[in-house]
């Protein structure tokens, strides 16, 4: 939202990817750090050279570009004045849940059209809201872990912190509705954003396949599980692909560019719960054909013939790969080293902002403050 005061309290990766959100759609985000730094910069991997605080954190420059900085003592009288002057505070919890509601309602007490979103894995409320957690943590509590994995082995985690991302993404979407309810109304509130439910919220059809069905969804490898085939990863001559033949036309697309006829006029395999129940039978087909060929080829045949495919990309190949600089999707940092690349915005709203290196410590000090 451009032109939105958005004040960053938090000290979380979830709360700075939030404002990270905001300030990409051109909000004004302060960030406030203690004395010593936020704990965020000495988040791993590292830039190099270093930084005058240390090591450079890689994840520290990513989630606060195009913010501004300052120092300040957490429970300062000057935050309070400075709250006054915005629309929006973010803040984290890290330790009481209790402590941090009372914050959040101190700084409300400062302007009536104040909003606070408040961030942390469980919630406020609840017998978990006390609860520490992690990446595992939040992937296991939200429900995902449980999917994750073969058939028949334990449960899986996820690779990397996507939970906690999710849960910014969600607090940006909260903050927002927050902001134009106060904006109608005179009177802002106490937004308070659960990553548990954030993870929760995010499943397609696993949670009405129990309340509807009582059925508990399982874990399928890299099956898509119970009601749809082929929806998977197979080998082919360089590489691995993935392929998404749902629908009536995507199958009869799939059915074509492998030459297999047969296959579609079998009234067997019409739906995709069928296909799913034959999934052994048919994997061996498909990866009979896509292993003869290059990855590549396999995705130019599927997609002229309207089925969903697309290679599995290794990270070095994204950061190479056409469709992503033909969006300008990579920052090229001047402080990060030559080669090094970083997502700039996920998304465009008219004139995109212009990327803004993070803050270093107490950089805008004077000029916010005053």
């Amino acid at each position: 939202m451009r032109g939105l005061r958005v004040l960053d309290l938090s000290t979380t990766l979830a709360g700075a990817y939030s404002t990270r959100l905001l300030a990409t759609a051109g909000s004004d985000v302060v960030i406030v750090e203690p004395p010593g730094g936020s704990p965020l910069r000495l988040a791993p991997p590292w830039l190099d050279p270093p930084g005058t605080l240390g090591p450079t954190s890689a994840a520290w420059e990513y989630l606060q570009a195009n913010k501004r900085g300052i120092v300040a003592d957490p429970g300062s009288e000057s935050l309070l004045q400075l709250a006054a002057d915005m629309d929006l505070v973010v803040l984290s919890v890290d330790g009481d849940p209790a402590a941090v509601r009372a914050r959040a309602d101190l700084l409300r007490a400062v302007k009536e059209s104040l909003v606070v979103v408040v961030i942390s894995s469980f919630g406020l409320t609840g017998r978990y809201s006390g609860y520490r957690s992690s990446a595992v943590v939040d992937w296991a509590m939200g429900g995902h872990l449980y999917l994750t994995g073969e058939p028949h082995r334990e449960p899986l985690a996820g690779g990397g912190p996507w939970s906690s991302y999710l849960a910014g993404a969600t607090a940006t979407i909260a903050a927002q509705a927050g902001v134009i309810r106060a904006r109608r109304t005179g009177r802002g509130d106490v937004v308070d954003v659960g990553g548990m439910e954030s993870a929760v919220a995010s499943h397609q059809w696993s949670i009405v396949l129990y309340s509807h069905q009582g059925v508990v969804k399982g874990r399928f490898g890299n099956r898509h599980g119970e009601a749809h085939h082929p929806l998977a990863i197979y080998r082919c001559a360089d590489g691995w692909v993935v392929i998404g033949a749902v629908s009536a036309h995507q199958w009869e697309g799939l059915c074509i560019a492998m030459d297999c006829v047969e296959l579609l006029a079998d009234e067997s395999l019409f739906a995709p719960a069928a296909r799913f129940d034959r999934a052994d039978e048919l994997d061996v087909l498909i990866e009979a054909w896509t292993s003869r060929l290059p990855a590549a080829a396999v995705v130019d045949l599927l997609q002229e013939n309207r089925c969903p495919a697309a290679r599995v990309l290794a990270l070095s190949e994204t950061l190479q790969d056409p469709q992503l600089q033909a969006r300008a999707y990579w920052a090229a940092p001047k402080n990060f080293g030559p080669s090094a690349r970083m997502p700039e915005a996920a998304f465009t709203i008219g004139a995109p902002v212009s990327y803004e290196p993070a803050p270093t410590l107490g950089q805008h000090q004077s000029e916010v403050l005053s």
